[in-house]
């Protein structure tokens, strides 16, 4: 071989050396900072005043009180559509818990949201907004903003992470109340294991306090959303007591009875967004048009 042909193939092979280094960087996604996903993620993290409507019975009685809620939910679509946790607006899932156990069959608990304020991080205005669509079953809701907002707001994607690790570090981003701030804040956990009944889901060593909120992983793309999970296996109650002791039970923050606290995959969540998006722009479609004035009657 001659020099010539020799030094041609060396640098040939030097850059197919150079380009699969490089392809092979690109293939690995930077890992961000807690600081870069706290600002990239907590524009979309909003705070959500819900008046609500309580019915319960009281002996022989029915008794109703109304009470405002401070609650919290992501952005999931730029036009307004937002992603909160329903237990917070339904008392469904809290009577079939205590259904399956087996116990309070005489106590009817009904609850009803009328009114929902929600706060964009940075702007000072109160958006009204509606119960778009809801999923008792998942455990995950969904309210639109009665007017699109002048520019699109910040908003989580699911489906585009990549398959979720056990073992994986995660991160969730939350809000304080009102008293304070409403400041964003981060809050890191883990990827446990995963189910398989009565829905596919992972166990997530995290706070309880993300339920309804989109959880991360450090590229900063979003792997699922947390929400409670209602087994329907019967199991005996507790010796000797009561519904709250059956509760205490529970194994540490996984657990409480027949709930379960889980992380939803984000493929699941990205289909019951899908399907609430259209939904909500049906009811906006109705909203929208006039109402016919009632003739008058004689």
């Amino acid at each position: 071989m001659t020099s010539a042909r020799f030094f041609r193939r060396f640098v040939h092979c030097a850059l197919l050396a150079i380009l699969a280094g490089a392809t092979a960087a690109q293939a690995k996604p930077r890992e961000l900072s807690r600081e870069e996903l706290l600002t990239r993620i907590s524009p979309a993290i909003v705070s959500i005043k819900v008046v609500l409507k309580t019915e319960f019975n009281m002996g022989d009685s029915i008794q109703e009180q109304e009470s405002v809620l401070d609650a919290l939910g992501a952005v999931v679509d730029p036009g307004g559509l937002i992603l909160l946790w329903n237990s917070q607006l339904s008392a469904t899932r809290l009577m079939d818990a205590v259904q399956q156990m087996g116990e309070g069959e005489d106590f009817k608990l009904k609850m009803t949201p009328t009114d929902f304020h929600v706060t964009i991080a940075g702007d000072a205005r109160e958006y009204r907004a509606f119960l778009a669509a809801s999923d008792s079953e998942l455990d995950l809701a969904f309210l639109q903003l009665e007017e699109r907002p002048a520019q699109p707001l910040a908003s989580v994607e699911f489906g585009r992470s990549r398959p979720t690790r056990i073992g994986e570090t995660v991160i969730g981003v939350t809000r304080l109340s009102p008293a304070f701030d409403r400041a964003a804040f981060f809050e890191t956990g883990s990827i446990a294991g995963r189910i398989a009944k009565p829905t596919r889901a992972f166990i997530l060593d995290a706070s309880p306090s993300l339920l309804g909120l989109p959880v991360f992983d450090l590229e900063g793309h979003a792997v699922g959303a947390v929400a409670t999970v209602l087994s329907r296996v019967s199991e005996p109650a507790a010796q000797g007591g009561d519904m709250m002791s059956y509760f205490a039970l529970g194994r540490g923050r996984m657990e409480s009875g027949p709930l379960g606290v889980f992380l939803l995959p984000g493929e699941r969540v990205k289909e019951l967004v899908a399907a609430a998006r259209v939904r909500a722009s049906e009811l906006l479609a109705e909203r929208s048009v006039p109402t016919a004035p009632t003739a008058p009657t004689e």
